[in-house]
């Protein structure tokens, strides 16, 4: 209510103003409802909570709030109401059948007055109870194959409908035995839909095996006419029995035995026949049994056999059967039923033996020969083996050998084998040299038949005589007659002098033996003498006493025996000393003078000397200073010569002639000129370095440091980094200063105030701080002096580390070579440390700041050696080949610019020989996770602390630690293993190497390539195969590159291998000269073919060998003389100029080419050089010492390329073979290329997996050949798995077995023996010992046998799993008999008839994959024969290596699940987690660890697994691909033109789209209905969403660029620029696409919508329900068409068009 007040006053104006007054309501009105009644219906299986009306009462008042409640006829509190807004909602559950409606009383009250009204709700009835049957079991019995008046009524079941008021339309059908609902024609049992009768509409059969007696299936009733609910009742029908089924014997055959000359009536055997029909049904099953064909015996006429008429048990009816006469028998059993039905069998009788025959020998006279025994040890092997014929089928023979039956009775003895034969052993020494021995032997051997014991019973005795002949072997060996000589010698003997002869003889060949001289050495390892075929020694490197006083040199005699024998004597040459060492300071004095004192004494400086003083070659010694002196050092000091001092020795004492002052000048050197007394007098001279010692005075000023941490992979500990600076010329005054922080000390640093020393926390990160400091001096009374800091923190990964280049300078400090101030000049100046990272920095074409000479480390402090560590990077880093070979190409233009003097590039401790190992050498980089600072004045360094440490082993033979997946050992993004056995790697595609290496490189015949240098090793062997068409090319080069500096100490070391005129040729120097070896082959190798060149050397001697020498012609007489072995044509040998024994080189391997010019020879001293050819062609298999290298990643190259195309086109041309596939390797030639199967594949293009199979107990494959395998070379290749530590593998061998080759497992190691002497045991075997192989996994191997040579070689061969023999020495041939030789799993010999069993038995494991000589072997039973051979006999074995699996019923403890292992299991943490430290849990295992990612790629662990963020240019899982190939540079013009086509290109663009818009305009507008717009789905459509599904405008989706220009005005101004000029286009869009994404008006908006899905209960058809008609006539769907474009190829797909395939056909 509004009222106007107006005031009036005495003034003009007139106020007038609104008030407004409010009227309260009071609750005087009660409440009322529109009805009096409310009516309602709901379906009785309406959800809880479902409203079902809501009644709404009203109120004049407006205060009032009206509350509702139900006050009766709720019963059971079925419903309930809101009471603020009267909504009624369903509260319990409802049930049409137990009430249909309910009359509610709702009262309506606001707190004073109420009102009430009446609700009724209708309970509407919905079919919610399924049919009842009238009982939940039906049974009913019929005969079995009743067939007459079918179907035949069985039994009818009633069902009746829960809900009462519904029509009763209940529909029956069947599930179960006998019923096919997809093929009711087929079912036994069918329902009348309506009734419930059930019928039977087939014969139904009891009996076994197709029949059943019982028929169980289900009957179900379904009401609303077959649409609504089921209930369902089981049905089971009985079949009576009739007699339909004749008896059967199963086996058709059974075998039964009786022993010879037994009594009547013995049981044989029991036949017993089955009758499937029903034993309780009558006597339809009830069996009696008689012979229908019996055996008549001869002598009496009656039957031999009777049998039991109701239990089958056949028993003999005659007695005294006798084996030797009919040893078989075979009669006809029957069996009848109680309806006269009956069945047959057969029994096969065998009569077992008795013994009842005697034995006799196949010879009266046995005749061997045997070699002598060598000492006590004794053969196990039988030298003969005698056979015995006795017709009796069992015997227990046993032999022996009569004693004092003839002359060495007493030294054999017989034993029995299992096949019944008897062998004769050696048991006591045989000796040929014993003149009786020599004349053979003769003695009688026994045989019976009954057994040890039985000796008696002379009808079961045979004898025989055996002969053995002896044969003489080298079982001596040669005698010295002085075995130890010593002989006194002058250390100034001269070379070429006779010091004693040694005379040794041989007592084999009766004495006639041929003995050679040699020395051991071991015992002369720098080959200072010499021994001549006489035995006459002799010196041969002249002698010194002072570094070795005593030698003790071993004397070899060496007989010509196969093998032959040693025998070693002693020669002790004692050196005796001449004056032949100056005297020398006997200390390193370095005495400290102090600044600003008078003259005055400064030391006394003592002598010493090398030479024997008790020969007077030594002391006295006399001192002066050296006449040679500066006059500044005369006028200084002065050297007095003290006669007898030092106890009569003589010394001098060293005074100083003025002051010093240390700011001018800090050390001063004297040289002092020192005499002996020896005859001659020798004289030397010593510098005595005299150190100024400093005084604090001098006043210090404020200064500035700059330090650089390298924070080796983020992990330091805490750590000192530096002392603070100040401009002090004293730099002895330390203990007069104190340091003190200007402000609050910093987080991340310490400072010790007492030495100014600054420590950085642990967890500093990346970065630069600025520390300031005050520094006061307590003598000068200075204080808060100001001293700043700048400390630059940078983390370096740990591949920078292992990727470093390095090099060793002299006569320089570690603090000078960073230091940037130069005392003498007192001013600023690069250091050399940023002048190298510059040099290095050109030297790789990077940026300075991808360069870090990252640790610089003092190692000899007097005269100072320095070592510096660097690396580089573009994207990764770069390989420390190529850093160290650019350095060394560079060398002598860095020391000029820099001002420094290398002696060393890559650091490598094993450079000089016999240093830091008397043998192999191998460098060991030893990463320290404790920082190394180099504090100089106003710089310092805090970098990695590495250390190069020499191991004194072959490394790629050292097997002595264990394999580990860190680092990781893959190669090329290959992910890394670890198993029971070691580690294995899992490679990508076309990296074939054993840990992932790329064995292939393609040399262009203008190229090189760069790998790491050749280690040092005792004995070492490197082998390459190659191809080319080229007659002339380097293969590799290893040693200088640059000519020697004038004052180093030069290492002339150098191999290389080449290919002139077709043929190889080997260059080796030691350094003590020039090897040069040729091969002169049969036949050029520039074929086209692959070709393998193996070099071996050790201290002294060289060979190379040409594709295994198998062009060599071997003669091996029968006569047994030794074999003619004539290598002419494939093999060189040499001995290597005296006297260095090793190749020590570490420059980079140059493969294919050279890099640079070659040095001059004459500055080496080298007698040949190679002619540095460029290689046209592949390489392959480059393998040093067991070390295969990776060909994929030179540290430097040129015109080369991973692969070899020539070979992989010859393949992809080739009409055969195009492809070899993701599982075969394109080898052979040029012009033969073939694919050769990785294990586990064969075919011709390598795409069927091979067979295999698992070998149980005593299992063993026998086979035989289409060929005949090669003599002289064997290749056995296979692939297994077992977790058993014995068996063997395959076998091949000759006839007797006396020329085998064995691969087996012992002690769970492989090894591969072999031998090929055929009259006596000279086996070789391998082993590889270092790795497990029964660990349950896959292996496959590879053995190669090339003569008495062979290599074995377990998952691709290398380092542990590589070993080789291989010497060409004795015999070369083996000889396989192909049809009898060759087994796999064991090799079966007969125990019995019947019996046989497999020694070394492979057992519980599987083969696979087994080839010989190349060529695919079946293994049955999955492949019985190939075009190679035939598997004639197997025992045992089962189809496929299939495992069940392991964990079924297997529970393991928390935190551990069951890991099934193939045949067997293991608890443990799943794949990808390990055990936490406290055992508890198993946490996800971190692949980062082991350095994953390649390349510089960045890792990072997830669960489970990891990925690599990998850097610009690679890519793959670990960051291992990158595209080889060259950067193409292009010049401005071609820039120029390239950018102006662009623009071209851009205009017509841009044309082409503007007219297309100008058509679109003049386009009628689109029906709403049709869909013209391929990249807008309707919501109708899968996939479809969003707000832009109406408006068909792409403007909503769209959000602003940039700010509006003016009102609304077109977007036409340029986008600002920074002040670079050109944008960044990646960072535009990614802002922009940052800005649409954040930006909450943008549209468009999300929105949710529920649609009908296909198969969710939608009434829309379902598109697959168009072909999913039953019926086959014809549909038509071309009413599809007018649903729209989209749909028209889906009528199409399912209309009567013709298909293409139709019309082609």
């Amino acid at each position: 209510m509004d009222n106007i007040l107006r005031v009036i006053t005495n003034s003009t104006f007139l106020v007038t103003k609104f008030i407004r007054i409010g009227i309260a309501d009071k609750n005087d009105n009660p409440p009322f409802f529109d009805k009096t009644l409310y009516e309602a219906e709901v379906d009785e299986n309406e959800d809880i909570q479902h409203t079902v009306l809501t009644v709404t009462a009203k109120d004049l008042d407006e205060s009032s709030r009206i509350r509702y409640e139900i006050t009766n006829g709720n019963i059971g509190g079925a419903f309930a109401v809101k009471n603020m807004t009267g909504a009624i909602y369903v509260a319990g559950p409802l049930d049409y059948e137990t009430r249909k409606r309910y009359e509610l009383s709702l009262v309506a009250t606001d707190s004073v007055n109420e009102a009430t009204t009446k609700v009724i709700i209708h309970i509407a009835d919905v079919n919610d109870r399924p049919p009842e049957f009238d009982r939940p079991n039906y049974e009913a019995t019929i005969e079995e194959e009743r067939s007459d008046g079918l179907p035949i009524p069985l039994l009818k079941v009633t069902a009746t409908d829960g809900d009462r008021d519904r029509i009763q339309d209940i529909v029956y059908f069947l599930t179960g035995q006998g019923i096919y609902m997809d093929n009711p024609d087929q079912s036994q049992f069918e329902v009348n839909r309506t009734s419930g009768e059930i019928f039977v509409r087939k014969p139904l059969d009891r009996d076994h095996p197709k029949g059943r007696p019982t028929w169980r299936f289900t009957v179900f009733a379904q009401d609303e006419g077959g649409t609504g609910l089921v209930g369902y009742a089981d049905v089971q029908v009985n079949l009576k029995d009739i007699n339909d089924n004749a008896p059967l014997f199963p086996q058709m055959v059974y075998f039964g035995n009786v022993t010879e000359n037994g009594t009547q009536g013995m049981v044989v055997m029991t036949m017993t026949a089955e009758d499937y029909d029903d034993a309780n049904e009558g006597t339809n099953a009830k069996l009696t049994y008689s012979i229908e064909k019996n055996v008549i015996d001869e002598n009496t006429a009656t039957p031999i056999f009777e049998i039991e008429p109701d239990t089958g048990v056949i028993k003999t009816a005659v007695c005294c059967l006798d084996r030797e006469k009919t040893p078989d028998y075979s009669i006809q059993v029957v069996a009848v039923d109680g309806g006269g039905l009956k069945g047959t069998g057969t029994a096969s009788i065998r009569v077992r033996d008795i013994n009842d025959m005697p034995p006799r020998f196949t010879k009266e006279e046995w005749q061997t020969e045997v070699d002598e025994t060598e000492g006590a040890i004794l053969p196990d092997q039988a030298i003969l083996t005698v056979t015995v014929h006795d017709e009796d089928e069992t015997n227990k023979f046993h032999y022996k050998v009569i004693e004092s039956s003839g002359f060495g009775a007493d030294k054999f003895t017989m034993v029995r084998n299992n096949d019944g034969t008897g062998s004769l052993k050696i048991v006591q020494p045989l000796d040929f040299e014993d003149a009786m021995q020599r004349s053979g032997f003769r003695f009688k051997i026994q045989v019976n038949d009954k057994g040890e014991d039985n000796d008696a019973e002379k009808y079961h005795v045979a004898y025989s005589w055996v002969k053995v002949e002896l044969r003489d072997i080298n079982d001596n060996k040669p005698q010295f007659v002085k075995p130890n000589i010593e002989v006194p010698v002058f250390e100034n003997a001269e070379i070429g002098k006779s010091l004693e002869t040694f005379k040794a003889s041989d007592p084999d060949q009766g004495g006639h033996s041929k003995v050679l001289y040699a020395i051991d050495r071991t015992s002369d390892r720098r080959r200072q003498f010499a021994i001549d075929n006489t035995g006459t020694v002799k010196i041969q490197r002249s002698l010194d006493r002072e570094e070795n006083p005593r030698h003790s040199v071993k004397i070899l005699a060496i007989d010509d025996g196969t093998p032959a024998k040693t025998a070693t004597a002693t020669l002790t040459v004692i050196v005796q000393d001449i004056n032949d060492n100056s005297p020398r300071f006997l200390k390193d004095y370095r005495p400290v003078l102090p600044e600003n004192q008078s003259p005055r004494k400064i030391v006394e400086v003592l002598a010493t000397d090398d030479d024997d003083r008790s020969k007077g070659n030594g002391p006295p010694f006399h001192f002066r200073m050296d006449s040679t002196a500066s006059d500044e050092i005369r006028a200084s000091f002065k050297v007095e010569h003290i006669p007898k001092g030092a106890n009569g020795d003589g010394m001098a004492v060293i005074s100083s002639l003025r002051t010093f002052d240390r700011e001018v000048q800090k050390e001063y050197h004297v040289p002092i000129v020192i005499k002996d007394a020896g005859t001659p007098q020798m004289t030397g001279t010593s510098t005595l370095t005299i150190i100024i010692g400093d005084e604090n005075d001098n006043k210090m000023q404020p200064g500035s440091k700059d330090i650089f941490v390298y924070n080796y992979k983020g992990q330091a500990p805490e750590t000192q980094i530096g002392r603070v600076y100040v401009y002090d010329l004293d730099d002895w005054d330390l203990p007069d200063k104190k340091f003190n922080w200007a402000a609050d000390a910093h987080v991340n640093f310490k400072l010790n105030e007492d030495d100014g020393m600054i420590t950085m926390k642990h967890g500093t990160g990346e970065g630069t701080y600025f520390l300031q400091f005050h520094v006061y001096d307590r003598k000068h009374t200075q204080t808060d002096v100001e001293a700043n800091v700048t400390v630059t923190v940078k983390e370096i990964p740990e591949i920078a580390v292992i990727n470093s280049g390095s090099i060793r300078i002299a006569n320089m400090t570690d603090e000078d070579f960073i230091r940037i101030w130069d005392y003498r000049t007192q001013r600023v100046v690069r250091s050399k440390s940023d002048m190298f990272r510059e040099k290095i920095a050109r030297l790789v074409g990077t940026s300075v700041e991808n360069v870090d000479v990252f640790s610089i480390q003092i190692r000899q402090e007097r005269p100072p050696i320095t070592d510096i560590r660097f690396s580089a990077h573009g994207s990764p880093y770069y390989h420390p080949i190529k850093l160290d070979g650019l350095v060394l190409q560079h060398r002598a233009e860095i020391e000029a610019e820099i001002g420094i003097n290398i002696t060393m590039v890559g650091i490598d401790e094993c450079l000089y020989e016999n240093v830091a190992c008397e043998g192999s050498c191998t460098n060991h980089l030893v990463i320290s996770n404790l920082p190394y600072m180099v504090n100089a004045n106003k710089t310092s360094l805090v970098g990695v602390r590495t250390e190069v440490v020499p191991e004194c082993t072959c490394g790629a033979r050292n097997f002595s630690v264990e394999e580990s997946c860190r680092p990781n050992p893959c190669y090329n993004g290959g992910r890394c293993i670890e198993g029971k056995s070691g580690i294995h790697c899992r490679c990508p595609e076309g990296y074939d190497g054993p840990r992932c290496q790329m064995v292939t490189r393609t040399f262009r015949g203008n190229g090189f390539a760069w790998f790491p240098p050749l280690a040092m090793c005792d004995n070492s062997h490197i082998s390459l195969e190659f191809l080319t068409r080229r007659p002339d090319g380097l293969l590799f080069y290893n040693g200088p590159i640059t000519p020697p500096e004038t004052d180093e100490l030069i290492v002339s070391d150098f191999i290389s291998l080449e290919l002139e005129n077709g043929r190889p040729r080997l260059l080796i120097d030691f350094g003590s000269g020039t090897l040069q070896l040729r091969v002169n082959t049969k036949a050029n190798l520039n074929d086209g073919m692959w070709h393998k060149v193996d070099i071996f050397w050790d201290t002294e001697n060289v060979r190379i060998d040409v594709d295994h020498c198998v062009a060599a012609e071997v003669q091996e007489p029968e006569d047994g003389s030794d074999p003619i072995f004539d290598s002419s044509g494939c093999q060189a040998k040499g001995t290597i100029p005296p006297f260095n024994e090793y190749l020590n080189v570490n420059a980079p391997l140059q493969v294919g080419g050279l890099a640079h010019e070659q040095p001059d020879p004459s500055l080496y001293k080298w007698l040949h050089v190679p002619h540095g050819r460029y290689f046209s062609g592949c390489i392959r298999n480059l393998m040093v010492n067991s070390e295969l290298y990776d060909l994929a990643r030179p540290g430097q190259y040129r015109n080369t390329q991973m692969g070899c195309p020539q070979l992989e086109e010859a393949c992809r041309s080739s009409s055969i073979v195009p492809t070899c596939g993701p599982n075969g390797i394109c080898s052979g030639s040029l012009s033969h290329p073939v694919c050769k199967c990785k294990p586990g594949w064969t075919g011709p293009t390598c795409d069927e997996p091979t067979n295999s199979a698992y070998f149980e107990t005593q299992s063993y494959v026998k086979y035989a050949l289409s060929f005949k395998p090669n003599a002289f070379s064997t290749e056995i290749q296979l692939r297994f798995r077992t977790w058993q530590e014995y068996g063997e593998l395959f076998r091949i061998s000759d006839q007797h077995n006396r020329e085998y080759g064995i691969l087996e497992i012992k002690d769970g190691r492989l090894r591969f023996r072999y031998n090929l002497n055929s009259l006596r045991t000279e086996e070789h075997d391998l082993w590889l010992s270092a790795v497990a192989v029964n660990d349950g996994i896959w292996h496959s191997v590879m053995v190669e046998r090339h003569g008495s040579t062979s290599t074995l070689m377990l998952d691709g061969g290398e380092g542990r799993r590589y070993n080789e023999t291989m010497a060409f020495s004795g015999h070369m041939l083996m000889d396989v008999d192909k049809q009898e030789g060759v087994y796999a799993g064991g090799k079966a010999e007969y125990t019995g008839i019947r019996t046989f069993e497999v020694y070394n038995d492979y057992k519980l494991g599987c083969l696979d994959d087994i080839r010989l000589e190349g060529k695919h072997l079946p293994l049955p039973p999955g492949l019985n024969g190939t075009q190679w051979g035939q598997a004639t006999m197997f025992r045992n074995l089962v189809k496929n290596c299939i495992s069940q699996n392991q964990c079924v019923n297997v529970t393991c403890l928390a935190p551990f699940t069951c890991k099934d292992l193939w045949m067997k299991h293991e608890c443990g943490c799943e794949d990808g987690t390990i055990l936490s430290s406290n055992q508890e849990e198993c946490v996800d295992q971190d692949e980062c660890l082991n350095d994953p990612c390649q390349n510089g790629g960045t890792c990072h662990n997830q669960e489970p697994s990891y990925i690599c963020d990998c850097p610009r240019g690679y890519y793959g899982k670990n960051c291992e691909l990158l595209q080889e190939g060259r950067t193409v540079r292009l010049s401005l013009g071609a820039l120029a033109a390239i950018l102006v086509c662009l623009l071209i290109i851009l205009v017509l663009v841009l044309v082409f789209v503007v007219y297309n818009r100008q058509k679109e305009r003049h386009f009628p507008k689109a029906d709403p209905y049709d869909d013209v717009r391929e990249n807008i789905i309707n919501y109708d459509d899968e996939g479809g969403g969003e707000d832009d599904m109406t408006a068909f405008d792409i403007t909503p989706l769209q959000i602003p660029v940039g700010p509006a220009i003016g009102n609304g005005g077109p977007l036409m101004g340029k986008m600002p620029y920074g002040p670079g000029g050109q944008p960044d286009v990646g960072v535009f869009i990614s802002e922009h696409k940052s800005k649409a994404d954040n930006d909450p008006n943008a549209p468009p908006f999300d929105d949710l919508r529920n649609y009908a899905y296909e198969g969710g209960g939608s009434t829309a058809g379902s598109l697959s329900s168009l072909a999913s008609g039953t019926d086959d006539n014809e549909q038509d769907f071309d009413y599809l068409n007018n649903w729209g474009p989209r749909f028209s190829k889906l009528a199409d797909m399912y209309g009567h068009g013709e298909s293409e395939e139709e019309e082609d056909h």
